[in-house]
């Protein structure tokens, strides 16, 4: 992808078109006093590999057991 694409082409995102398996932790930092995760994934419409950055917003307990296996994703 050039430069000058990148610039001009919006990747409109749906929750409803991305799933977990099609992504990716790339890091896990702070930044400032706030937890930040990048992430991989592709974009549903022209197939690029994008990075997200989100902000923790919250941290919960959880039920699902680490290394994450298949049937989580059905």
């Amino acid at each position: 992808m050039t430069y000058e694409y990148a610039r001009d082409h919006e990747h409109e995102l749906s929750a409803e078109f991305l799933y977990p398996s099609d992504a990716d932790v790339l890091d896990i930092y702070e930044s400032g006093e706030s937890l930040m995760v990048d992430v991989a994934v592709i974009c549903p419409e022209c197939s690029d590999t994008l990075a997200l950055t989100a902000t923790v917003g919250s941290v919960t307990e959880s039920t699902v057991d680490l290394p994450l296996d298949e049937e989580y994703y059905d």
